[in-house]
């Protein structure tokens, strides 16, 4: 029986953990792709800024703040900063339509030849980001991950889009299957350690029924 039941509590944390892994594994590809998107969208930021910098000898501009927007706590914040950023390009474009200097300026054309690589990239991370969550909701919507997925900490993943005006917007992935994991591994590990200590028992106190100075 002792045999039987260890086998049993064996096999279910070895099925657990390469479950465990494998979502763990696509989260944090999710993570990753998030990431890039970030990294290349603080970059069109920054040349945003150059290209005020630039236009401010020229006429009216908006000069923006510099923002993080890699940080999971600051994603409405960083949504206004792709707007105003997105806000200040436009308005420099058509600046440099009234002005043939600003637009023959040779660091405005090598921005605006940057700025469009990256718009280019972004629009491949964000396609390489939304595949990566579907392939990681898909697996943790499927039986038997649909059952323990939440409850380990993996959360959906929401998917990138733009919105009714055509902006990108960030969006924070995270998980917390890192605490959630410990708690639950510890509080299994305590019941199996419990109920070991009661058939160890229960077999001490057969034992003790069937020796021969009780008889």
């Amino acid at each position: 029986m002792f045999t039987t039941l260890f086998l049993i509590l064996i096999a279910i944390l070895v099925w657990l953990f390469f479950a465990y892994n494998k979502l763990r594994s696509l989260a944090e590809n999710v993570k990753q792709k998030q990431s890039n998107i970030y990294a290349t969208i603080k970059k069109r930021h920054d040349i945003a800024q150059r290209l005020s910098d630039i236009a401010s000898n020229y006429g009216d501009h908006e000069k923006l703040t510099h923002l993080t927007i890699t940080e999971s706590d600051s994603i409405a914040k960083a949504n206004i900063a792709v707007s105003e950023a997105s806000h200040l390009i436009g308005n420099v474009q058509m600046l440099a339509n009234r002005f043939p200097d600003l637009k023959a300026n040779s660091t405005y054309q090598q921005l605006m030849v940057q700025l469009d690589k990256i718009e280019n990239t972004i629009l491949e991370r964000r396609e390489a980001y939304n595949a990566a969550v579907q392939i990681y909701n898909s697996l943790r919507g499927s039986i038997p991950h649909l059952f323990y997925a939440t409850k380990l900490g993996f959360v959906e993943a929401t998917y990138f889009e733009m919105d009714e005006n055509g902006m990108d917007q960030l969006v924070s992935f995270n998980t917390d299957d890192g605490k959630i994991l410990r708690d639950t591994m510890g509080r299994m590990a305590s019941v199996a350690t419990e109920n070991i200590k009661k058939i160890k028992n229960k077999k001490n106190d057969n034992a003790d029924i069937d020796s021969p100075d009780n008889q």
